[in-house]
């Protein structure tokens, strides 16, 4: 797994890990300023949030804050969480990522880092809750949508609930 270190400062100074939230973002997503676009952890950075990780298209993960660090990601779960994002390839505002994210959009090395990043992290922290985005903020959050794999994800971690 190809990691890339890009810390982002925004998170609590300590957390002790208990679950996972599962998320997604445009690869580079609109700022609202003219045509820009941010790639997504400058995105991030520049909207005082974070995650833990970010997993690219190409399968590459950026790392953001470490584990025992919170995490601005998931309002009201930004502690005892870790928040990984999967990066939708392409340039997104919200509307359009919304659309793109209700068909198959991972890539095969994307899944494969994504799998190998939660394993780790169940591993080293017995983790035994994992959660989309949408699942703790029903109603205003869809991520990771329709278009994500997400009992397979289950699957592949040895999840045998619903989530």
């Amino acid at each position: 797994m190809n990691i890339i270190r890009k810390y982002n400062p925004y998170g609590s100074a300590h957390q002790k890990p208990e679950r996972i939230i599962v998320h997604a973002m445009g690869e580079y997503v609109f700022t609202g300023n003219g045509n820009e676009f941010l790639h997504a952890p400058d995105f991030l950075l520049k909207e005082s949030l974070s995650a833990h990780a970010l997993v690219a298209p190409d399968g590459t993960v950026y790392r953001c804050r470490d584990d025992d660090q919170g995490a601005y990601h998931a309002r009201g779960f930004n502690s005892g969480s870790l928040g990984i994002e999967i990066m939708v390839q392409g340039r997104y505002d919200v509307l359009l990522l919304k659309r793109e994210i209700e068909t198959q959009y991972i890539k095969d090395a994307q899944y494969h880092a994504l799998v190998e990043q939660c394993k780790e992290w169940i591993k080293l922290y017995g983790i035994a809750d994992i959660k989309r985005h949408s699942d703790v903020s029903p109603g205003r959050k869809t991520d990771p949508g329709n278009g994500f794999p997400w009992s397979q994800l289950l699957k592949d971690l040895g999840f045998n609930k619903k989530g």
